[in-house]
């Protein structure tokens, strides 16, 4: 089998940014070295390797194009997928370009991922910016649980019974509920989030991740009923959530409603001060 491999790269949220500002330079370095590439539009690709400082000359980039009407097509798909294991069988490793943050997460390339998988080649993730993650840790809803619904049902019915399923799974266990929508219909979501969901329910709106319009803002319902601000236009991410005390009661149900049980907690409280800090430590290591 080659050593070649099919190369995940990330690019920044925000296309006109400084790329050595927004990737780790071993993300770029490998990126130099490719010269086979999927992307979603060849265009803003070669767009991104100029402002990447690609070495070649941007003629010489092979490109083929995945996107959603490819994903969608399998006269389509099968073309894409039979030249990138061409690829890789020869030897050359391919690089699958997002258009923005990480490549197959709310993008097209699924399936030519796990198709280089089945075919025993092996995928390289790299590491980029993640406008979910973003949104997300800095929310202050439950980072331990959540669940990411991709785009809702674009007719208003639909979408307002969407909220209301996420909303009563948010009431089961606490996980938070992430989606995003096409800017052009944020002002409807925005309508029909304030219309069906309960004033105690929180909602973050994430706007321009990773860009210098950034705006996050987390109310409750009753709060966003009474806001003037609005996303306009802007990519965002929502997020679905409640207020964190200690624990969910749902988790802490599952516990006895005891914290103490919890080894970790227990051990911090019970240690002595300079220990305690130790422990952190340790923990911290252990974590990250």
């Amino acid at each position: 089998m080659s050593s070649s491999a099919l190369i995940l790269l990330p690019t920044a949220l925000d296309p006109d940014s400084d790329p050595a500002r927004s990737l780790p330079g071993p993300v770029l370095s490998k990126l130099h070295t490719l010269s086979h590439f999927v992307v979603e539009d060849a265009k803003s690709a070669r767009a991104w390797l100029k402002r990447c400082a690609w070495p070649k000359p941007l003629p010489e980039a092979l490109m083929l194009v995945w996107d959603e009407h490819t994903a969608q097509s399998e006269p389509q798909s099968k073309v894409v997928i039979r030249q990138v294991l061409a690829w890789l069988e020869a030897g050359v490793s391919v690089g699958l370009l997002s258009e923005a943050g990480l490549p197959a997460i709310a993008d097209p390339g699924q399936a030519l991922i796990a198709a280089v998988h089945a075919a025993g080649y092996p995928v390289r993730p790299q590491v980029g910016p993640s406008s979910l993650m973003l949104a997300l840790m800095a929310s202050g809803l439950n980072g331990q649980h959540f669940e990411f619904k991709g785009y809702l049902a674009a007719a208003g019915d639909a979408r307002d019974a969407a909220l209301i399923a996420m909303e009563r799974l948010n009431a089961q266990d606490g996980r938070s509920l992430l989606w995003i929508e096409t800017p052009y219909r944020n002002e409807a979501m925005m309508t029909s989030v304030t219309r069906v969901l309960k004033p105690e329910t929180l909602l973050c709106v994430a706007c321009a991740l990773g860009t210098e319009k950034e705006t996050i803002h987390v109310k409750t319902v009753a709060q966003w009923r009474q806001s003037a601000w609005t996303p306009g236009r802007e990519p965002c991410v929502f997020i679905l959530g409640s207020a964190m005390q200690s624990m969910h009661p749902r988790a802490t149900a599952r516990s006895g409603g005891d914290l103490s049980r919890h080894p970790t907690l227990k051990e911090t409280r019970l240690a002595k001060p300079a220990g305690r800090r130790q422990g952190l430590k340790t923990h911290r290591r252990n974590h990250t």
